[in-house]
């Protein structure tokens, strides 16, 4: 498409050139969202004109259509702007052309500049010829665009360096409704809607209702072949729906724990993104599209590149931000995009298809997407088969439409319909409704074979009709025997590659010479059961009309057949170029299925660590649980362990992250790593795992275990000393020696770990033990100089915790880094130090998604109330933080708490709240060893004594606070 600007030299003349580079400016980014509005892509800029492609670097069936579009809407958007400007009226002159090309990639070129063609050169031509604020097309562009829109034929006409005249048309002002990709695919074959009128009715309803304003969310739901995408199809194709906006994201079986696919697979799309393309190809592509076409700002930009680009460590957005709110953050920022084209009397329809296969992630933007539907003019559609993710919360899609089985009635009705040419009798008919027990896929695909075998018979005899399959398997299999070996071979090859298949794979794998292959694939269109489809980057593509084809054609074969073919799938992606291609998750369902459970789970670990390093934590345990699956029928062997002990490694933090660290379930799978540690010689992920066992043990309370699980780690420590296991270890043991009250030890061990930790040097710590050594370590040594009576020091490791936070950007760190300094203020009486820090992190936490750090933030804030006078508005804060810390796990802490609330009680004389509070955290004192609030603990209970009246008892419990206190060289619990 060449769109160009009519009467830049005039504009210039008169504008000057300041005022003449800002229209340039408004014209060419009109121009491009219209043509990425359609998945063009914008080849370049020259001057006053633009040049986009359709078709490249990713072809669809409709490129002529989506160009056409794109060319309407910046002829109407030029004509609203000019009458609303009431100043200089903007107009293009565009030509559209349709045929081959040779576009020459060259490095650094990602948008198909280097074009070699006639069609490029029509295009021109044929904008020459056209009218202010209109478009010219060639014939193979009128024909392939149907009857989409209307067009008036100019006749022939000479074009400049073209021999033969070529038939012109223009596009006429008046637009007709767009054709599906359904309606593609079906071509002319398309059977009337049966059985459906209710839930159309229901659906043109909502989309009534979008029109004026008021959107809404439905789900339908089906067992395959029940015509879900028919009906869609019939929806869109009502004529009242001729002003709707139409979004389609697709959801991938092999595809089911790579995070916000469908989404990445649209925004790649629209941008331009060429599966070969390198990383930063992609993210410069998709950088583009979200600054130039979006008009996204920085802070935007970053976080969205963040979510849908993410090259691993390297993030854009600012270091406070972590994933879980850049993911909030970048929902919001699609969502107002993709609503943003809806409007009362020109709603958007959009489609998620195929849910039963979303991943996490993308089920959490689609809820986003169906909560803010009712606010918009839109209406967002989900479609599902019964089983999935949502099988048992449907009603979390919208409004839930379940499409049955046709009646006899019906089936025979649709059953004539699809056979009308061949003459089919009512016994035949009768066959086939009994047979496809009212799915409409089969009905269609039996009666349209029997049309292709007896066309031209007046009726089939009883022996034909026992041929009729019962399954849509036997019917593909019938198409399949009618073909030649080489188109079966294919056929089946590609059934086991997936649903959509590369062509040059499949070629590969067959031993066919390209001529013997490609009329191979021909055989396969003509009998509708494969089709050549868009490409993958440079490479061609093949798809399956329908995912029940390619089950189909795959359930025809033998097991050890799929078993065979599956190996030497996977060998050929791993060979050469292709492994490198290839999505790691789907190198492990064919090693899988290939029985190679141990590949299989190799490249289940490479997924889930790459998705971990996106930050998507439930993806990647999705991935573990894969590779732990797929090894559980190995036989006990070394192998095996150690397999099973990489998987474990990454297990345990996921579980950490996504379930919280006093969960069971981390505390099992740390449990299990470390029974695989134990029996193997020279582990590997040795310290990470044994600290995150001990970790776990430390957030439960049980402080003895973790000090054991710590010695193994100053074994390691002693036998082959390293960074890793130094840091790991005299953290650990400081913590531990912290909470028992043993406040030298813990001087000691805390000291070693902030000496030796160097924040560059040690930055990739945190990827293997979750933890900001550095932080952690200056956290807790400030807690200690200030136990012990040295609060200017322990203020001045708390900035430290923070400022190395801050340094090393993790968001986990921040946080701590903000906690570490409330609570030694708190420790200290700092009342407005603790307000600003933990107001701080009270609004921090809430955004990243940290419960415990939320929790104690409200703790703090409490406090700071009750030491204002806020008392009883203090205790209810107090009291609901305590309550969030508990359910997180952490068994840790408790204690402390209880003495500030047990205080805030007698202060306010609830004594009885006071004394029950207080005898139990006396208990779990003793039955965890957290001996380091013994002292408080004993301050508050003579400060309820003293309130009882009981002056002696009130005595003895601060004489024993102040010999504990000693013992344990905490001056601050002494005297006061």
């Amino acid at each position: 498409m060449f769109a160009d600007l009519v009467g830049s030299t005039t504009l210039l003349e008169e504008q000057g050139p300041e005022a003449f580079s800002d229209l340039l400016r408004v014209y060419h980014s009109l121009c491009t969202e219209a043509t990425r509005a359609q998945g063009g892509t914008v080849a370049n800029y020259l001057g006053d004109g633009v040049i986009s492609y359709f078709g490249y670097p990713r072809g669809t069936e409709d490129d002529p259509l989506r160009a056409v579009e794109a060319a309407w809407a910046i002829v109407q958007n030029l004509k609203q702007m000019s009458s609303k400007s009431g100043g200089c009226a903007l107009a293009a002159r565009i030509g559209i052309a349709t045929g081959r090309v040779i576009i020459h990639q060259k490095p650094g070129d990602h948008y198909g500049e280097n074009v070699v063609g006639a069609c490029l050169n029509k295009a021109a031509r044929l904008q020459a010829l056209a009218l202010e604020n209109s478009a010219n097309v060639c014939a193979a562009t009128r024909k392939l665009v149907g009857k989409a829109f209307e067009f008036e034929d100019l006749g022939q006409q000479s074009l400049k360096g073209f021999e033969r005249q070529e038939a012109v048309y223009r596009i006429k002002p008046r637009r007709r409704k767009g054709l599906s990709r359904f309606e593609a695919l079906r071509g002319e074959r398309r059977t009337p809607l049966v059985g459906r009128a209710e839930e159309l009715t229901m659906l043109r309803k909502m989309m009534a209702q979008a029109s004026d304003g008021s959107g809404g969310a439905a789900v339908l739901v089906g067992e395959p072949g029940i015509g879900k995408s028919r009906l869609i199809d019939a929806l869109r194709q009502n004529e009242a729906q001729e002003s709707v906006r139409y979004l389609s994201l697709q959801c991938s079986p092999t595809h089911q724990f790579s995070s916000l696919h469908p989404v990445k697979d649209y925004l790649d799309w629209i941008s331009g993104v060429n599966a070969d393309d390198p990383p930063e190809a992609r993210r410069d592509k998709l950088r583009r599209l979200f600054q130039s076409a979006w008009q996204a700002d920085e802070e935007q930009t970053a976080i969205l590149m963040d979510v849908v680009a993410s090259s691993g460590p390297a993030q854009e957005a600012k270091a406070d931000i972590g994933i879980l709110l850049k993911r909030r953050m970048a929902f919001q920022i699609l969502s107002r995009k993709v609503f943003s084209t809806a409007m009362p009397g020109r709603p958007l329809f959009l489609v998620f298809e195929d849910v039963h296969w979303i991943d996490p992630t993308s089920a959490e933007f689609l809820e986003n997407l169906v909560r803010n539907a009712p606010d918009h003019a839109a209406v967002v559609l989900a479609t599902t088969r019964p089983e999935g993710p949502f099988a048992d919360r449907l009603n979390a899609l919208g409004e839930i439409v379940r499409l049955d089985r046709l009646s006899d009635a019906e089936a025979v009705e649709l059953a004539r319909a699809a056979g009308r040419t061949s003459g089919l009798d009512g016994k035949t008919l009768q066959a086939i409704v009994e047979k496809s027990d009212g799915v409409p896929l089969f009905l269609e695909e039996y009666a349209l074979m029997l049309a292709e075998s007896f066309g031209t018979r007046q009726a089939t005899g009883a022996a034909e009709q026992r041929n009729i399959p019962l399954t849509l398997g036997g019917l593909v299999q019938n198409k399949l025997d009618r073909l030649n070996p080489h188109a079966q071979k294919v056929a089946r090859i590609g059934a086991a590659v997936g649903r959509v298949f590369d062509t040059q794979l499949v070629m590969k794998l067959s031993d066919l010479g390209k001529d013997a292959f490609d009329k191979a694939l021909d055989a396969l269109e003509t009998a509708d059961i494969a089709h050549r489809d868009a490409g993958i980057g440079s490479r061609g593509a093949g798809s399956f009309k329908h995912a029940l084809v390619r089950d189909a054609v795959y359930a025809s074969l033998s097991t050890a057949e799929r078993r065979r073919l599956h190996g030497t799938v996977a060998d050929a992606m791993l060979s050469e170029e292709d492994g490198r291609r290839m999505a790691a998750e789907v190198l492990a369902k064919h090693l899988l299925e290939a029985g190679r459970n141990g590949e299989s789970a190799e490249w289940r670990l490479a997924a889930a660590m790459a998705a971990a390093g996106e930050g998507s934590a439930a993806e990647a345990l999705a991935h573990i649980t894969q590779g732990l699956a797929a090894i559980e029928s190995l036989p006990d062997a070394p192998e095996r362990d150690r397999l099973e002990l990489r998987l474990r490694a990454i297990e345990g933090p996921t579980l950490m992250v996504t379930r919280g660290p006093g969960s069971p379930a981390f505390g099992a799978a740390q449990a299990r790593a470390l029974t695989l540690l134990r029996g193997q010689d020279n582990p590997d992920n040795l310290v990470p795992v044994i600290y995150n066992a001990a970790l776990h043990a430390w957030a439960c309370g049980r402080l003895a275990d973790a000090d054991a699980t710590t010695d193994e780690i100053f074994d390691i420590l002693e036998a082959e000393p390293s960074d890793g296991a130094f840091l790991a270890a005299h953290t650990m043991r400081g913590l531990v020696a912290w909470h028992r009250g043993d406040n030298a030890a813990a001087f000691a061990h805390l000291s070693a770990t902030v000496d030796r930790y160097d924040p560059e040097l040690h930055r990739d710590f945190y990827t293997r033990f979750l933890k900001e050594f550095g932080v952690f370590g200056s956290f807790y040594l400030g807690l200690t100089h200030t136990v012990m009576g040295e609060t200017e020091a322990g203020a001045r490791f708390a900035r430290s915790a923070l400022e190395i936070a801050k340094l090393v950007k993790r968001p986990h760190a921040y946080g701590f880094g903000l906690l570490a300094n409330f609570v030694t203020a708190i420790l200290r009486g700092d009342v407005p130090t603790a307000a600003r820090y933990s107001e701080e992190g009270l609004e921090f936490a809430g955004r990243q998604g940290f419960p415990e750090m939320a929790a104690m933030s409200l703790v703090c804030q409490g406090w700071v109330k009750v030491r204002r006078g806020e008392t009883e508005a203090g205790i209810r804060q107090m009291e609901e933080g305590a309550g969030l810390w508990a359910m997180t796990g952490f068994e840790n802490w408790q204690a402390f708490f209880a003495t500030l609330l047990s205080d805030a009680y007698v202060a306010v004389g609830r004594l009885d709240d006071a004394g029950v509070l207080l005898d139990r955290h006396d208990e779990r004192v003793a039955r965890f060893d957290e001996a380091q609030f013994e002292p408080p603990l004993a301050r508050s209970r003579a400060m309820l004594l003293s309130a009882r009246g009981d002056t002696e008892g009130a005595a003895r419990n601060l004489r024993f606070a102040e010999e504990c206190a000693r013992r344990h060289k905490a001056a601050i619990w002494v005297g006061g």
